[in-house]
């Protein structure tokens, strides 16, 4: 749910952010894993009008250029697989690891185990929880509504929540969705390790961070909390009849053909085969279970690298959504002082944040939920993806900085 900062050293991953819900592990064991590795895949040779002799002139030139364009990217991703073999092993709990460019796959592989106990060698097909990625799920979710008429983004909370206490302030949708509510995070509040065990419903939980003093006026800062979108959850099951993992099955893992995408929850009957790991000094062990009744629309949702690939594909194609919404998803928040913007933004917009690499613009979000962690990140210039599913929460180096890495070496690859 919470995706903290991380600080990497050569043993330990050490957390320094706000708590998140415990992790959820299991335990750890070696075995060959099933690995593959693709090049890009070659564009198909264009026919040219006129001479026979031209055009075989010039389909000759572009199969070497071809060639070497393969050439070049299976030596990327042998590169990038030395680079991530030296820290996931084949006997411990590993990452399923996918990269693409202009939606074709350059490295597709998967390290270590899913499941120690049994021997099972880690795939990439396999759904591991994602943990705050699931954020950019429930605000597409949102915008599909907002493009239905069904509601906006500009549209008070009380709306659909009439219950809910904003202290006289006007808290809107897009609030939530760029965590400018002021709403404080409920896996940060005193005692919840304790009752993130049991299972609760929409309102309980509600109940548990409602009254909880508001960090700051709505519009006026960032503050990631995952209170705003348990509450989009709660919206979305409002104004769609559905429960939230319903919705997101009928609406987005059904259409866009994420055969390993689902949302977890505590009675569905789900196979989950991939175990979550964490760390006890040197020792890896299973991580403790919790509830997913609180993760919710902030974390709940277990995918694959393979369909983490083909929903990224599907959002910046328009496959799901329009032009306009994918582009306000991946607009920064402005600010706003009074009710008026001020011209500063943050660094979040609709399910992602946003910083730069080398000066190239990355639209990212990771995840972090007990015995599972995940990095994910798109350059829109170089039509560059990378995700990066672990089922340990206590990797040497953390997935988001890993895949940051691979994104580096990429660039690098003169591809």
């Amino acid at each position: 749910m919470p995706t903290p900062k991380t600080k990497t050293t050569a043993q330990t991953t050490t957390k320094t952010a706000s708590p998140a819900p415990a992790k959820i592990a299991r335990p750890l064991r070696a075995c060959s894993t099933l690995f593959t590795l693709f090049a890009l895949s070659t564009l198909p040779a264009a026919a040219s009008a006129g001479n026979q002799g031209d055009a075989d002139k010039a389909n000759s030139a572009q199969a070497a250029a071809s060639q070497t364009g393969n050439e070049a990217a299976s030596t990327c991703a042998k590169n990038i697989d030395s680079y991530l073999a030296r820290y996931l092993k084949p006997a411990n709990a590993g990452a399923a690891v996918i990269v693409t460019r202009k939606g074709d796959i350059l490295l597709r592989k998967a390290y270590g185990m899913a499941d120690t106990s049994q021997h099972l060698a880690l795939q990439a097909d396999m759904p591991l929880r994602v943990g705050s990625v699931t954020k950019q799920f429930t605000a597409a979710a949102i915008m599909l509504l907002a493009e239905e008429g069904k509601l906006a983004v500009t549209d008070d909370i009380h709306k659909y929540l009439p219950d809910y206490p904003t202290q006289g302030k006007l808290i809107t949708i897009e609030n939530l969705l760029t965590h400018t509510s002021g709403i404080r995070n409920y896996t940060a509040l005193p005692g919840f390790y304790g009752k993130a065990v049991s299972q609760v419903s929409t309102t309980e939980a509600i109940d548990y961070f409602k009254n909880a003093t508001p960090e700051f006026a709505p519009g006026e800062r960032f503050s990631y909390s995952n209170s705003n979108y348990f509450l989009l959850g709660v919206i979305i099951e409002k104004i769609s009849g559905l429960s939230y993992a319903d919705f997101m099955q009928q609406r987005i893992f059904n259409p866009l053909g994420l055969q390993h995408s689902f949302i977890e929850t505590d009675n569905g009957k789900h196979n989950l085969i991939v175990h979550g790991y964490g760390r006890r000094q040197n020792e890896e062990i299973s991580a403790p279970q919790y509830s997913m009744s609180w993760p919710y629309a902030a974390g709940a949702l277990r995918s694959s690298a393979d369909d983490l690939a083909a929903w990224n594909r599907a959002i910046v194609t328009g496959r799901l959504l329009s032009a306009e919404s994918w582009k306000k998803m991946r607009t920064p928040y402005v600010f706003k002082t009074e009710g008026k913007d001020n011209g500063k933004t943050g660094p979040y917009g609709y399910g992602f944040f946003f910083r730069k690499i080398h000066g190239q613009d990355v639209i990212e979000h990771g995840g972090d939920i007990p015995g599972f962690s995940a990095g994910s990140l798109y350059l829109p210039a170089d039509d560059l993806y990378v995700a990066v599913l672990a089922n340990s929460d206590a990797l040497t180096i953390a997935p988001d900085i890993l895949a940051e890495t691979i994104a580096d070496k990429v660039g690098q690859c003169g591809l």
